[in-house]
């Protein structure tokens, strides 16, 4: 690849990862909830896996948005093996779910995807520092850089919507369409009966 396209790749991929990172964070952090505040949330397991992945959810969102800042990838000796972890340990979780349900929650399969994403990104810019191209260090064209992060931004907003929305959080959120009405189904105009051209004293 040439020395004009390179530094354009380069600077793309760095916010493919982040924004994998970010959203992976946000999936983590909707687990966390899930596990901490649902059903069964009493259980030591629980609390432990809730702990973990809020954990998780944190580092994910910190890391990005550093990394983001810096434009580069940052704490790259330590970033891959977490993500790696962090993948295998939804690879363990989808197994378990598969052999004891018979089904795959989606929000660990988002948040297992964004992972990988995040990992391979890092690993190709990782190798990039290793070789140290010097195309690396030009400038790069603006119109593509903004083009490849709309396409980034729609994958990943791709795999973590369904993810956040599987989510406890997602499924106890109200519809937009909901937002003005009473509990008890009512809208906010035809809960007063001042507002009601239906009511008679």
């Amino acid at each position: 690849m040439d020395r004009v396209k390179h530094p354009t790749l380069r600077a793309a991929v760095v916010l493919y990862v982040y924004f994998a990172a970010m959203a992976a964070g946000m999936v983590e952090l909707s687990l966390a909830a899930g596990y901490l505040a649902g059903a069964g949330s009493s259980s030591i397991g629980t609390v432990v896996a809730g702990v973990a992945t809020l954990a998780a959810g944190l580092a994910f969102l910190a890391w990005s948005l550093w990394g983001l800042h810096r434009n580069s990838l940052v704490m790259a000796r330590c970033a891959l093996p977490v993500l790696a972890a962090a993948a295998a340990a939804h690879v363990a979780v989808a197994a378990t779910d598969l052999a004891t349900r018979r089904s795959l929650e989606v929000s660990h399969f988002a948040a297992l995807g964004l992972t990988l994403m995040a990992l391979a990104g890092a690993g190709w810019l990782r190798r990039q520092q290793k070789t140290n191209d010097g195309g690396t260090h030009g400038q790069p064209r603006t119109g593509r850089l903004l083009a490849a992060a709309f396409g980034a931004a729609v994958v990943v907003a791709s795999v973590a919507t369904p993810g956040l929305a599987a989510s406890m959080a997602g499924q106890h959120a109200v519809p937009h369409g909901e937002h003005g009405q009473a509990p008890g189904g009512e809208s906010g105009q035809g809960s007063n009966p001042a507002l009601d051209p239906g009511h008679h004293h």
